[in-house]
């Protein structure tokens, strides 16, 4: 499969200046992502808004995350495995990158304006000091789980866009400069 994401073709510089790094995210209001490595909600309306936010561009993920895919790999974007264990399920996707710590599989993304990270949850923990952007989905309810996503410091955050529905809410959170 030929990668035709968008790129930039701009200077070194400026594409880091306008880079967004995107943490994309959801969570239940008690901060859980996850349980047994599966997500304890479906909603379809959240799956549509991250599938919109990210087709066209790398989604960067852990392993874990990477097997708790239902659909393997995530189709129109350029799926990228954090993994220091390469082991034979990753080796079955050609298409599929590997790298062993967040920073490489970023620097690898260095053409593209816009990068996702996708989770888990030591992967969102790395990427808080990364990340100038977060796109949260956050679940109206609270669920039982073993995984959680790491608290946001209000101090270097400013919310910038919030979206209410039923069931959950899209929150958009913007570093501070």
């Amino acid at each position: 499969m030929k990668n035709d994401l968008p790129r930039t073709n701009t200077n070194q510089h400026e594409k880091e200046e306008r880079k967004e790094i995107i943490i994309i995210a959801a969570m239940a209001e008690n901060r859980v992502i996850g349980k047994d490595n599966v997500m304890p909600w479906s909603i379809k309306e959240e799956m549509a808004h991250f599938t919109k936010l990210t087709k066209g561009w790398p989604c960067i993920m852990g392993r874990k995350t990477w097997e708790s895919l239902k659909k393997k790999p995530l189709p129109g974007r350029l799926n990228i495995v954090v993994s220091r264990k390469i082991g034979k399920a990753l080796q079955s996707y050609p298409d599929v990158k590997i790298f062993p710590s967040l920073s490489a599989a970023i620097e690898h993304c260095s053409e593209y304006e816009k990068i996702f990270i996708c989770g888990g949850e030591s992967i969102y923990k790395q990427a808080l000091d990364l990340a100038n952007k977060i796109e949260l989905s956050v679940i109206h309810a609270q669920y039982d789980g073993d995984t959680f996503f790491p608290e946001i410091d209000g101090a270097l955050w400013t919310v910038t866009n919030k979206e209410d529905f039923d069931e959950f809410s899209f929150i958009t959170y913007t570093k501070n400069k």
